[in-house]
């Protein structure tokens, strides 16, 4: 059975094993279909306890590649506080731009805990299509 992203938890879901009870920041990618439907989940980047580095260009390379309507992006704090830094919130915008130019719906930024997660879209800081 094909798994259907139909809200943050549902992708929190996805990758809840993958981000928690790690001691190093990773940032992974769910690429997603015109109907919600996950075509695939990569790791796109592995940090330290406190940062990891993205670039937009791997995520839309990779995204044009699986030929994705959506992306999710979702990454843990080891810190265990969910709360966007300045640079996740300065990352999300860049890839919300770098979506918007090449027809990709940024679905939601995920930011995950052992403890709960934040949504960028639940909490409206992202303005879908």
């Amino acid at each position: 059975m094909e798994q259907r992203i139909n809200d943050c938890r549902a992708a929190e879901s996805v990758l809840h094993d993958n981000l928690t009870g790690l001691d190093h920041e990773e940032v992974w990618v769910l690429f997603l279909t015109s109907d919600h439907k996950v075509i695939s989940k990569e790791m796109v980047s592995r940090g330290t306890l406190t940062e990891t580095s993205i670039d937009n260009r791997t995520v839309i390379k990779r995204a044009l590649l699986n030929n994705a309507y959506g992306i999710v992006l979702l990454h843990n704090h080891p810190s265990g506080n969910p709360r966007p830094s300045v640079q996740d919130i300065r990352f999300t915008a860049g890839m919300k731009k770098a979506c918007d130019l090449m027809n990709i719906n940024l679905m939601d930024h995920i930011i995950c805990t052992d403890g709960g997660f934040f949504s960028f879209s639940e909490e409206r800081t992202i303005n879908h299509k």
